[in-house]
Parts: C-alpha cells; sequence; structure tokens
C-alpha cells in the first residue's frame, strides 16, 4: 500500500494539519474522518478544515492514522499523531451490500 504522511506545520502551509501520499483508498479514509482534499497544478494533499482548536486537530489526526493503520497503510506521523492504537474497519456500507449480494 502506498505511504500516508501526516505532519503539523508543514512547509509553506505552517500551521496547518496536512496528509499527504496515498491511494483513492486512502483519500476517502481521510475524508470520512475530516479532512478537507486540497487539488493544486502540481501536487494534490489534505488539510484539516480551519478553525478546529488543537485539541479538535490532534484528535482527528491521530483518528486519521489510526484508521490507515487499520487497512495496512504505511503512515508516517508526527509524534503529535503516532499512536498504536487500532480502529476495526468496516466497509462503506455500498460495498457491504454488494458483499451480501
Amino acid at each position: 500500500m502506498p505511504n500516508v504522511i501526516c505532519t503539523w506545520g508543514a512547509g509553506e502551509h505552517s500551521g496547518e494539519v496536512l496528509a499527504r501520499g496515498g491511494d483513492l483508498e486512502a483519500h476517502s479514509i481521510l475524508q470520512r474522518t475530516g479532512f478537507v482534499p486540497v487539488v493544486r497544478l502540481q501536487k494534490t494533499y489534505h488539510r484539516l478544515p480551519v478553525g478546529l482548536d488543537a485539541a479538535e486537530e490532534t484528535r482527528l489526526a491521530i483518528r486519521a492514522v489510526t484508521r490507515l493503520r487499520a487497512v495496512s497503510y504505511h503512515v508516517g506521523a508526527d509524534e503529535a499523531f503516532d499512536t498504536e492504537t487500532r480502529e476495526p474497519h468496516y466497509l462503506p456500507l455500498g460495498s457491504q451490500v454488494a458483499h451480501l449480494a
């Protein structure tokens, strides 16, 4: 699986929690966790919405890391977001229905 990197205050976007890398499934997990996709000419990444307090940013970033690792992504994360906790992985509702059919 592709790598996903979660960082805080990276480069030109200082002060934001960012996630870079991954494939379509990783992008879906990030968006369902609350990250907003940002598409630029040369790159695509995800960031948390503006206006969240630091505690909420940390909580959402940790949740994204646990969800990504639950489906075997290699996630490089800042120490503040790194955790050994794993959330159970459930398929999206459409996939669950398709699996039953």
